[in-house]
């Protein structure tokens, strides 16, 4: 029963923007995809009693957090309402992951999910594609199956197979895992997105690097041969995707001219606009000051614990329809993830925030320099090293999806968990955060 839940929650995950099309209100399937989180929380705390034993990597950073997070709570002038949203939104992923580890799955029912994230995944490409050919043009906010609502999902949702492919090619060499690369860049290029060729040119040299760092202490002919291709593919990529994003060449058509000095000016442009109407924090480059300005502006109690917990949390149930601009006047840029966590809960709650996820990157490392792993959980291992990339530059530079979205956090979860302890022995040698503690 257990496997078949997290069937459902990922299926639900990737169907919301169907669900819309449908006519059905996105909340209906949200709510009950943490209905099932949390049945599958209450499966592991019984797993947690029988057994007496849990498994639970950096909770100790998580309680610290959670102690901050109630001071935050306590110091400032949020509502119970506005508390109880900020939990829910921020911890019902970590229920799904500590749930995982409890839930005492075999190593077949691990694969299968995998096998259906895969799939999940695979059916986006065409799903874009179609909506090209009904629209006519890109339109940014459909995105696939998964919504069509969050125009940024289109930038970060493509990047968690693109780095399992990447991690692929690295590992095996083959042509069709860079296709499929393009093809997945293309949900980016039919969302009109630029954001993505960037990232994915990033995350190509960080798994790069991290591939050849175990291999390779001092660089021979092989080393130096794959970051020859690697740094033709990356050209090419480049060059390819400006020319055919109207947004990325000073034509704006599909099959343009590629103006280096053009795509520099555009970006500087794009992440600090300009003001308009008295609206500060346009800019996602912009936004982080603005936002610890106003936490300097409230003193030191805000500095360390923000202005409480829920804030900025955007509801029906809330007064404002975005806070974030009406109460602070921050504006667009205000999306990224290290604003959200920064305003709401300090900057102490951001250091602990980040430490838990540094934590989750270090015990993923630790299993993948275990030359005695298996090819297959090489590349698992890469490409969840490449999940934690993902999710640091995006809180840091792009959106908060990674808190949000469950299509993007539940993978991200996902990925942590089924490489964790599908290198148990190596796993278990190095995790001293309540693993397999008696209680």
């Amino acid at each position: 029963m257990k496997l078949y839940i997290i069937y459902i929650i990922f299926i639900l995950s990737f169907s919301k923007g169907i669900f819309v099309l449908l006519g059905i209100p996105d909340a209906i399937p949200q709510l009950i995809i943490e209905f099932l989180i949390l049945i599958l929380f209450i499966f592991s705390v019984q797993n947690i009693i029988k057994t007496k034993k849990i498994t639970a990597p950096g909770l100790n950073i998580l309680i610290f957090l959670t102690i901050c997070i109630l001071f935050s709570f306590l110091f400032t002038k949020v509502s119970n309402l506005q508390f109880i949203l900020f939990i829910r939104n921020s911890f019902i992923y970590l229920f799904f992951f500590y749930s995982l580890f409890n839930l005492k799955l075999t190593e077949k029912q691990k694969k299968k999910v995998i096998t259906l994230l895969m799939f999940l995944f695979l059916i986006q490409i065409p799903a874009a594609f179609i909506k090209l050919i009904v629209l006519g043009e890109p339109r940014e906010k459909i995105v696939g199956t998964v919504t069509v609502m969050e125009g940024s999902l289109s930038t970060i949702m493509p990047l968690f197979p693109i780095v399992y492919l990447i991690s692929r090619y690295l590992e095996n060499n083959k042509l069709k895992d860079l296709v499929l690369i393009v093809l997945f860049m293309g949900i980016g290029l039919i969302s009109d997105r630029l954001g993505i060729l960037f990232y994915v040119i990033i995350l190509f040299i960080c798994l790069s690097f991290l591939y050849a760092k175990p291999r390779y202490y001092i660089p021979n002919f092989k080393f130096l041969k794959i970051t020859v291709l690697n740094s033709v593919y990356i050209v090419l990529f480049f060059i390819a995707f400006l020319s055919l994003n109207p947004r990325g060449n000073p034509e704006h058509i599909v099959g343009g001219s590629v103006d280096v000095n053009y795509l520099i000016d555009f970006t500087e442009n794009y992440q600090t606009l300009d003001l308009q109407n008295g609206v500060q924090g346009d800019g996602r480059f912009d936004a982080p000051y603005v936002a610890f300005e106003r936490l300097y502006e409230g003193g030191l109690k805000n500095i360390i614990f923000g202005f409480g917990p829920g804030e900025i949390i955007k509801s029906s149930l809330i007064e404002f329809d975005n806070p974030l601009l009406e109460i602070y006047n921050i504006g667009y840029g205000g999306r990224i993830g290290i604003v959200w966590i920064m305003m709401q809960i300090g900057i102490l709650g951001l250091i602990l925030f980040l430490m838990f996820h540094i934590l989750l990157f270090k015990k993923i490392w630790h299993n993948y320099k275990n030359k005695k792993t298996s090819p297959s959980i090489r590349i698992f291992s890469l490409t969840t090293m490449g999940f934690s990339i993902i999710y640091f530059m995006d809180i840091f530079t792009y959106s908060s999806e990674l808190i949000l979205s469950p299509v993007v956090a539940l993978t991200y979860y996902y990925g942590i968990y089924y490489i964790l302890t599908s290198s148990n022995q190596m796993y278990i040698r190095n995790c001293n955060n309540y693993e397999s503690e008696q209680l």
